[in-house]
């Protein structure tokens, strides 16, 4: 077991929002896990602060599991699912978040899955002039891309700076384009230097070149989206 994955232990813990499986330990959270919102207090909020009804009896108040806000529930109906706060089960959302979440769901179903299973790339380091084999992957609990071939890497994604993608294949006439590799570059922990690393795909028949094509598109999404953005 690598460092980075000794600290992978979950727990199941209960909130008014519902059950969430959370990483044991606070410094094994994925980078882009969300907080649980604080709630608007009950008595704060008298009418609903999307459509303005007057909350009573028969007119219910709910709490966006997502942003913490009140709403009736003609406006916060949707259960959706909300993997960045790591809720067990779909959780009530108002209609604004629901959509934010919704669309995060192929990120959460798709890239992150595609990333965690790994590619194998040449991977060159610094200006050296040697490349090394390596399966290149995000850890289990998406804080580390980690390298392994006959040396071995943990980059935490946190210390990730820039995110190149290479390409060929494009013409003037606007001819498709494939991802054939990266350049990365990265801070190691105590240095203000950044570290670079350039990927490129194997060209030999025992890689295959459109699992490094979706993995090097799964990455550039990763980055675009941002790290810590609340929205990615």
């Amino acid at each position: 077991m690598s460092g980075c994955e000794a600290r992978d232990a979950k727990k199941l813990v209960r909130s008014p929002s519902g059950l969430r499986m959370v990483p044991a330990h606070r410094s094994a959270r994925s980078p882009f896990g969300l907080d649980e919102p604080p709630w608007v207090p009950d008595k704060e909020c008298p009418r609903c602060m999307q459509c303005d009804a007057k909350f009573d009896f028969i007119t219910r108040k709910h709490h966006c599991r997502r942003c913490g806000k009140c709403f009736c529930d003609k406006c916060c109906s949707k259960k959706v699912p909300l993997p960045r706060m790591c809720f067990v089960d779909p959780v009530r959302q108002c209609a604004e978040c629901a959509l934010i979440s919704q669309k995060e769901t192929e990120f959460y179903d798709k890239q992150l899955k595609v990333l965690m299973n790994g590619a194998t790339f040449f991977v060159t380091l610094g200006t050296s002039e040697k490349s090394e084999l390596m399966v290149c992957r995000l850890s289990n609990n998406q804080r580390y891309l980690v390298l392994d071939g006959d040396s071995h890497y943990e980059i935490e994604i946190i210390q990730i700076s820039t995110v190149q993608i290479l390409t060929e294949g494009f013409t003037p006439g606007g001819g498709n384009t494939r991802a054939i590799g990266m350049i990365l570059q990265y801070k190691v922990p105590g240095s203000e230097e950044l570290t670079q690393m350039k990927f490129t795909a194997a060209e030999d028949f025992s890689c295959n070149k459109k699992l490094s094509a979706s993995w090097l598109a799964a990455m550039h999404k990763v980055s675009k989206g941002g790290k810590t953005n609340r929205k990615l």
